[in-house]
């Protein structure tokens, strides 16, 4: 994928209580504290992979790259582990958590019931205009990717945010809060699945059909919609993934003799 680079964020999706971590990029962060920053700032590059499952690094390493005490890193690894994104290695720093089938298979089926349940949430009583305008600009993108004119960064960030919109669209704070962690927890398995086989990507009309039900008004409809959608992902996330070097070379484990009966 192409480097991120900072874009103004739409006003719909501004005003979004929860915003995933990918439209954060390059966002002012003067309200955070040291703590604050250090903490999105060491997030991001686990999920952009810059720092990618495996790699192990130290405090020190960090807080000279951001030319920052170690007080305020060491209270973001912290959160980073209760995250699930680092471990910390005795007496030797921390090293990012891999990334595995059984972890990304969970994660997809979560994000599948969320999703698809926000949906159908928000077509009931209808998504507002604003709303509905930027998702129907965002469903395009899949179009524009697959006629060159965008690439896949711009793809995986627009349905990234045509799915946040449509959480805040419920109206449940509390949901849309859950769907944001879950997508920041994906973005970083699909920008994996994305350098293994960039061919794969968002087919053109999926976004587009769960905007018609939205637009619509039809719950099921929309439910339903988005639910293939987060299914299809989860497919391609997992074939893409198992043919991996690292998953096609691990050792296999055998699981323990059966304990001999007793007479």
């Amino acid at each position: 994928m192409s480097a991120e680079a900072s874009r103004p964020l739409h006003p719909v999706t501004a005003g979004m209580a929860h915003l995933p971590a990918l439209l954060l990029v390059g966002q002012e962060d003067a309200g955070l504290d040291r703590t604050g920053q250090a903490y999105r700032a060491i997030r991001r590059q686990i999920i952009d992979l810059t720092l990618p499952p495996g790699s192990s690094f130290s405090e020190a390493s960090l807080a000279r790259q951001w030319r920052i005490s170690k007080t305020p890193v060491r209270e973001a690894l912290a959160r980073l582990r209760r995250d699930g994104l680092v471990d910390a290695l005795p007496r030797s720093g921390y090293v990012v958590s891999p990334v595995t089938l059984q972890d990304t298979d969970d994660l997809c089926a979560l994000r599948t019931l969320l999703s698809g349940e926000a949906a159908a949430t928000a077509a009931r009583p209808g998504v507002g205009a604003p709303a509905l305008e930027r998702l129907e600009a965002l469903a395009r993108v899949p179009f524009a990717l697959a006629a060159g004119e965008a690439d896949l960064e711009e793809s995986l960030r627009a349905g990234i945010e045509f799915e946040a919109v449509i959480a805040h669209s419920g109206g449940n704070d509390r949901y849309a809060k859950a769907i944001v962690g879950v997508l920041d927890e994906l973005e970083r398995v699909l920008r994996m699945a994305a350098l293994i086989a960039p061919e794969v990507a968002s087919p053109p009309g999926e976004l587009e059909g769960i905007h018609e039900h939205l637009r619509a008004r039809d719950a099921d409809g929309a439910r339903e919609a988005m639910r293939r959608r987060c299914e299809r992902v989860r497919r391609d996330v997992l074939q893409v993934l198992s043919q991996s070097t690292s998953v096609s070379r691990a050792n296999i484990e055998l699981p323990p003799p059966p304990a001999q009966a007793r007479h």
